[in-house]
């Protein structure tokens, strides 16, 4: 499949003298970066997975030069297809069609409405925070609107979106989004809910399944005001999970596997899209117990859908992600138990679990019914153990950890946010926070987002969105990353590794790549490596780090 996509000539040129070790540069100097917006673009390769060097040790994702690879991002989510009311369901949020969108045109929302939509300045602003990924939840009901149909126009979309991440050297992670099943999951305006439940309506966000893929018998009344509590939610898991078939007479997880395969087809060779998430939170239906519902229905169907993809295209080689069923949100506790190679020989696997400690576990939902007992049950649930948990399920697996979602309101920014992004430097893993911009009042301070805002030209920043996630942290680490710390408060950071052989100054792709913020203004001190530094447009900078063997250290 062909893809719009640009790359300046000067930034070609630029790349070939790097690549054959021409641009140098002495030890701690800079290097003025003329196009460094298509010279990022341009660094973007192809990702894999190394497995772990022991059994304490985690599995890493790779670029082809041998280097680490830390994903660390952003969900941005204005291009699924939510709910919007009971009179216009069939209505996508925003147009599908990238004509729409060119020529930095960036359409408003409308009423109802729960995202701002994804415009090409979003890119750069991304960039600026120092992100290298987006998790781009799309939609299943976007991608396949009738049986056996793909919208070529909604793929269309996602390419331009891309495209756009690409030119700014970000990274995408296709992903396969759903919540509460379906927006077509939704009471009736003529029903009525039993005692104990809530009617189900726009102002309970869900997306995913198309209308057809919806069909349920049971009443979608919701209890607890959850509206994953739904017994029509539930109903249709259940169908997902025992593969029953469409009107079309093909399994349901057939369906699936078949758009995620019209993905792969168009952009398996675009070394961009990382991967693709398979599903998103996936909950257990009426007939899995909950706490094997990973072993017999969510792993045995991921391998179902990576069969599909490999089998059809024998070159592919991107990263798959894969969630554990989302219970493990409210638990924090260890769900898995058994390697990944018992269900697939497919070897670039990502384990990718969600982490919400005191947002969706369970003492925050008993604190917000009974709040002096959510108190109690608190240090039940200590964030150490959560990343201790998902890290020891990484490693059963056999696969790196990725934490696809994670986050909070931001006045608690302070503290949990913090805390996220200290056990992410800890265990030196990649992540994606929740969520890029939102749809909400400039006055409001419960947002879980870096920008928000009432329509797109209209967002405003948050700072202490900005001072904790756009840190220093290694883009590419040559040899192995023992340690990462970065102190938000004074934007001190310290970064040790240890590199087998030396890597020529001007090796660019050998060198490990640090990602600096422009909040970081001391000196800057390197042992063990020579130094080049090259300044971003945003007052941000990139380290390029040549280690000259064994072990090394950058930081200020």
């Amino acid at each position: 499949m062909q893809h719009r996509f640009s790359i300046s000539g000067t930034a070609t040129i630029v790349l070939l003298l790097a690549s054959a070790g021409l641009l140098a540069a002495c030890g701690g100097g800079n290097r003025d970066n003329g196009d460094a917006t298509a010279q990022a673009a341009m660094s973007l390769r192809f990702l894999h997975v190394e497995a772990a060097a022991d059994a304490s040790s985690l599995a890493q994702i790779v670029d082809p030069y041998g280097r680490t690879v830390l994903l660390r991002g952003i969900n941005v989510s204005g291009i699924r297809d939510d709910y919007v009311d009971n009179d216009t369901p069939l209505v996508p949020q925003y147009p599908i069609d990238p004509a729409a969108y060119t020529d930095g045109k960036c359409p408003q929302p409308g009423a109802g409405y729960t995202q701002l939509a994804v415009c090409e300045a979003d890119a750069q602003q991304l960039r600026s925070y120092g992100y290298d990924v987006v998790r781009l939840p799309v939609s299943w009901s976007l991608l396949e609107p009738q049986p056996g149909e793909i919208d070529t126009q909604y793929i269309d979309r996602i390419a331009q979106v891309v495209g756009w991440f690409k030119q700014a050297g970000i990274y995408t992670v296709i992903d396969l989004h759903q919540d509460a099943w379906s927006k077509y999951v939704y009471t009736a305006a003529d029903a009525s809910c039993p005692p104990l439940t809530d009617p189900v309506t726009g102002a309970h966000e869900a997306d995913g399944a198309p209308e057809w893929a919806s069909q349920y018998l049971t009443p979608a009344c919701m209890m607890a005001g959850t509206r994953e509590l739904d017994l029509a939610v539930e109903e249709d898991f259940t169908r997902f999970w025992l593969n029953q078939p469409a009107a079309d007479g093909v399994g349901l997880q057939d369906h699936f596997a078949a758009v995620v395969l019209a993905l792969a087809q168009r952009f398996h060779d675009e070394p961009a899209v990382a991967g693709y998430e398979l599903f998103n939170e996936p909950l257990p239906g009426l007939e899995v117990v909950p706490e094997l519902v990973d072993l017999t229905s969510t792993f045995p169907f991921y391998a179902k859908v990576v069969k599909t993809v490999t089998g059809a295209l024998p070159d592919f080689q991107q990263l798959f992600f894969i969630e554990p069923d989302a219970l493990r949100n409210v638990t924090d506790q260890r769900s898995e138990f058994t390697p990944w190679s018992l269900y697939s020989s497919y070897p670039n696997v990502v384990y990718a679990p969600h982490i919400y400690t005191d947002v969706f576990t369970l003492n925050a939902i008993i604190g917000s019914i009974v709040p002096g007992l959510g108190q109690v049950l608190d240090p039940l649930f200590p964030m150490s153990a959560s990343y201790a948990n998902a890290a020891g399920d990484a490693r059963i697996l056999g696969l790196p950890l990725w934490v696809g979602e994670f986050g909070n309101g931001t006045p608690n920014d302070d503290t949990q946010l913090r805390e996220h992004y200290e056990y992410n430097d800890q265990y030196r893993i990649g992540s994606a926070l929740w969520t890029w911009k939102q749809l909400q009042a400039l006055d409001s301070a419960s947002c879980y987002c870096d920008l928000h805002g009432p329509a797109p030209d209209q967002v405003a920043e948050i700072p202490s969105r900005r001072k904790f996630s756009a840190r220093a942290y290694p883009l590419y680490t040559a040899g192995t990353l023992e340690s990462l710390q970065y102190d938000p408060d004074d934007s001190g950071f310290d970064l040790q590794a240890t590199a087998a052989d030396a890597v020529a100054v001007g090796d660019t792709q050998h060198a490990t790549v640090l990602y600096v913020p422009a909040t970081v203004s001391g000196e800057i001190s390197v042992e063990g490596a020579e130094l080049q530094t090259v300044k971003r447009d945003d007052g941000s900078r990139e380290l390029y780090v040549y280690p000259t063997g064994g072990a090394y250290r950058v930081h200020s």
